[in-house]
This record gives C-alpha cells, sequence and structure tokens, in this order.
C-alpha cells in the first residue's frame, strides 16, 4: 500500500527546501511562508489549519524530532508516537529513523511515517504540544512537523503561541492565506503581507503579458 511506502525525507529536504533544517524557525529559514498566531485558548486554531491545509492530501509525512531523553524529564513528557490517543484508531506500524549530529548543537533523532492525513488524532496532538509549555497532559517532548510532500508544503507548531506554514510556491498557501488571515501574527504581519503582495503583482504581471 502507499502509505507504507518508505519516504527519502533527506532528499526531499535537500531537492525542495535546500538550507531548511529542522531547528523549530521554519518561517525564518524560508521566503515563503506565513507564521500564525495560537495562544493557549485557541489551540483549535492549529487543527483547523491543519484540517484546511492537508484534508484534501492523499497521505502526509508526520515526523518526530527527539532528543537523548532526560531521565527527569521522560517522568512528564512522552515522544509523539508514544502519545497515549492520538494513534488509537489506526496506530503506524513502519516508521523510518535518521540520527542527525549538527556542528554546534546537540545531537538529536528524526523519526517518521507514511499515514492518512485524518487517520490520527490531530487536535490532540497539537494540544499535547502546547502542554509541553502550559502543564497539562499528555505533553509530547521534542517537535513535530507534517509535510504533504505532494503540495511541497511543511507545518510546524512550535509550542502554544504560534504555528509555521511554508512551501515552495506562494500560490500554494493563497487558499490559507487569505480564508485565515485574521490569524497572522500580528508581529509578522507586515512582513507576510509583503511578500504576498509581491507575489500578487508578479502574477497578474505575468498574466498581463500572456493576454
Amino acid at each position: 500500500m502507499e502509505h507504507s511506502a518508505s519516504f527519502d525525507l533527506p532528499q526531499f529536504m535537500f531537492s525542495n527546501f535546500p538550507g531548511v533544517d529542522f531547528g523549530g524557525d521554519l518561517f525564518g529559514q524560508w521566503p515563503i511562508g506565513i507564521r500564525f498566531e495560537i495562544g493557549s485558548a485557541q489551540v483549535a486554531r492549529a487543527t483547523n489549519l491543519y484540517e484546511f491545509v492537508f484534508g484534501q492530501a492523499v497521505d502526509c509525512i508526520l515526523i518526530s524530532q527527539e532528543w537523548s531523553p532526560d531521565d527527569h524529564l521522560a517522568e512528564r513528557f512522552t515522544q509523539l508516537f508514544s502519545t497515549p490517543g492520538i494513534f488509537a484508531i489506526s496506530p503506524p506500524t513502519q516508521f523510518q529513523s535518521l540520527a542527525v549530529s549538527p556542528l554546534h548543537e546537540s545531537p538529536y533523532c528524526l523519526t517518521w511515517t507514511r499515514l492518512p492525513p485524518l487517520s490520527f488524532n490531530v487536535a490532540l496532538m497539537f494540544q499535547a504540544i502546547a502542554n509541553a509549555d502550559l502543564g497539562g497532559t499528555p505533553r509530547i517532548a521534542g517537535r513535530v512537523y507534517l509535510i504533504d510532500y505532494r503540495a511541497k508544503v511543511i507545518m510546524h507548531m512550535y509550542d502554544d503561541r504560534g504555528l509555521d506554514i511554508i512551501a515552495t510556491n506562494a500560490s500554494d498557501l493563497l487558499p490559507v492565506y487569505g480564508r485565515f488571515n485574521n490569524w497572522i501574527l500580528e508581529y509578522e504581519r507586515h512582513r507576510i503581507e509583503f511578500r504576498f503582495k509581491n507575489f500578487l503583482a508578479e502574477s497578474r504581471a505575468q498574466e498581463g503579458e500572456m493576454a
């Protein structure tokens, strides 16, 4: 089945998002992206954004970035794929992993799987990410990334405060930019709107040349 097929994550990143690493700040690393404000009382925004962006995808790549476990933290946090309730209906059975040793950072491991985008409890996953800072349970350790590899879109909720979406083409983000414009982080709004206004202006100019 396609959902269980392997996925070459390093090659995908190198080919489509050169220079982007899993350092957390996707918006700061890539010129085409949006940063949304979430907030502790509005974690449901993350679910709405995910369902809008990934809802029509055939499958997606779900990635867990994990550091060496700390015995003290291990009592209070769980790794993504071990967090109770997220994969209760259809738990993934095939994983790929890659050990990464950055030059100036602590080594970490990337673990990922391919699965249908609505086959797991996305709302609980985002809440568990937020709980890492808010103190609720469950709490996910490490970082979580979601990739629609056909559309070439990556999503990352960095904590309870916000969520980044980047893409190789600005046109692929225009629908979510328009639909959830009021959720854009105000601090970054000027930069985001500048990026998309330039893209829209260039698109109109190209359409005019073709007319």
